[in-house]
């Protein structure tokens, strides 16, 4: 296999081929009245039966999945839980990958005080009733939010609800915190800061939809921290990031994100994020949103290095220093070590599911159980208390990968040695490294010549079905295309009937 480097272009490529928990709290946090904790603390599950008139059901069937949340439109509801009536309460759908119509399985947004001064939903004032149709377990989202909080960083807390839609029963939803004022009250001491909705596929260089603040035009705190991702020195970049951003919270931030296997990510994708610009320490502060696909839940991958592919500018200004990539690899370890415990991490799931478990009926209704499109489809076994024992066992399988790549220390601060290209761009990759997988070796190769053609055969051994080869690499700024053959033995083309098939699939960054 070789690879043709192509026309210079800005952007560092890192190739990777591939075929109980104990929460803290952050200091001098201002936690909100005991009302608004209990709904995330309770054993008892909340049911709300929201009511929207004729007229506002026709405003919401023109929402999309693409428009800015101030821009999506909004109707007014009646709110009904336990025995409390909640009026004129702004509804509007969210959502992009997890976007659906009014009249299927909507998520929502309400803000209780929007039309109604100082109206509170147990002293919350904004929150998100998620569909979680990416998660049949419906439980990432609150795993994951539980393990930010407790390495530190600012993210909403996370819950559950059984919602009913003018009399239709739409079963268990997520019901988070909003990203709000709020919100940003109990992490610090002042709210008048400028709060960016980081949007999908958006970074800090482009127009971020503003979501509060009292300056609303003012990019100075971001203009900067993107002049610090820019700087070409290492030593004097890491000092512009430390002056730019709460570099300690965004370190944090990545290493549970690489925990958590969270593809879909700030770092590795530029989506599902907040930031906020402190006024207090006039720093940069990346919060994380949007986590169902946690896990190998989606397609994240369980054995995802401990420092990953960093699409985002800031994330890849951080690693590609060597004090920030030793300071990644040191923090994922400590995390690693003090909260991704699997055992602790499965009683907490099973604590979490005995709420809901009741309610997880008719999973089919939600989540199909047999792949109808490879890149979207998010499956369930079809039964829920096994759907929660594999999320057990993916936290058991991360924590082992984890555990097999920090075994190997040098490969985690050294970065991969770079190819060197021969006179009109082009390389050839040698040295492929067949990757076990849950501990099992799932194939033999070797190189062997075919036509007079050097080449590696990969043979798979009886029972198994996947084949993992990697290659590690540094390239230098520029863009790349990957080219090579592959002749299949004994398989059909991907996508014929009546026997086995090949898909090769390669990742990098």
């Amino acid at each position: 296999m070789s690879l043709r480097q192509l026309p210079r272009f800005s952007r560092p490529l890192l190739l990777a081929m591939a075929a109980g928990l104990q929460f803290a709290t952050t200091a001098g946090q201002n936690l909100d009245g005991p009302e608004a904790d209990d709904i995330f603390r309770s054993t008892n599950l909340l049911r709300l039966s929201i009511e929207i008139p004729e007229e506002g059901l026709r405003t919401l069937r023109d929402s999309s999945r693409r428009s800015d949340a101030e821009k999506k439109p909004k109707a007014r509801a009646r709110v009904v839980e336990g025995g409390r009536v909640y009026t004129n309460v702004s509804v509007q759908l969210k959502g992009t990958g997890t976007f659906r119509p009014i009249d299927q399985l909507p998520s929502l947004t309400l803000n209780f005080d929007k039309f109604a001064l100082k109206q509170t939903f147990h002293g919350l004032t904004k929150i998100s009733l998620n569909n979680s149709v990416q998660d049949p377990t419906c439980l990432h989202e609150k795993i994951s939010r539980e393990l930010f909080a407790a390495a530190g960083v600012p993210v909403p807390r996370a819950d559950h609800a059984v919602v009913t839609l003018n009399g239709r029963k739409l079963g268990i939803y997520v019901l988070v915190e909003g990203y709000n004022k709020q919100f940003l009250r109990r992490y610090f001491k002042r709210t008048d800061g400028n709060l960016y909705d980081g949007g999908y596929h958006r970074d800090i260089d482009a127009p971020l939809e503003f979501s509060s603040g009292a300056k609303p035009s003012d990019r100075s705190g971001l203009n900067r921290l993107l002049a610090a991702t820019r700087e070409s020195d290492p030593e004097k970049r890491m000092r512009a990031l430390e002056r730019a951003l709460d570099l300690d919270r965004f370190l944090s931030m990545l290493a549970v994100e690489t925990l958590l296997s969270h593809w879909d990510c700030y770092s590795m994708n530029r989506s599902n994020y907040r930031v906020y610009h402190d006024p207090d320490s006039d720093k940069i502060v990346f919060m994380p949103h949007g986590m169902d696909r946690v896990l190998g839940g989606f397609h994240s991958n369980l054995d995802l290095p401990v420092v990953p592919p960093m699409r985002a500018p800031v994330a890849r200004a951080v690693i590609s220093t060597p004090e920030g990539r030793r300071r990644h690899v040191e923090r994922v370890g400590t995390l690693f070590t003090n909260l991704f415990r699997p055992d602790r991490l499965g009683r907490r799931v099973r604590e979490m599911d005995a709420k809901i478990a009741p309610e997880m009926a008719h999973l089919e209704k939600r989540w199909p159980t047999q792949v109808r499109s490879p890149l979207w489809d998010v499956l369930t076994s079809g039964n829920h208390a096994r759907d929660v024992e594999d999320l057990c066992a993916r936290i058991s399988t991360r924590a082992a990968h984890l555990k097999d790549q920090f075994s190997q220390p040098r490969e985690l601060f050294v970065p991969a040695p770079r190819i060197e290209f021969a006179p009109g761009g082009l390389a050839q990759i040698a040295g492929w490294k067949l990757k076990p997988m849950d501990g099992q070796v799932q194939a033999v190769c070797a190189a062997t010549k075919i036509e007079g053609k050097e080449m590696l055969r990969v043979e798979m051994l009886s029972g198994a079905k996947t084949a993992l080869l990697r290659r590690r690499a540094s390239l230098p700024p520029g863009r790349y295309r990957l080219l090579g053959r592959m002749k299949s033995v004994g398989a059909g083309l991907l996508g014929m009937r009546g026997g086995p098939s090949v898909m090769v699939h390669y990742s990098g960054t």
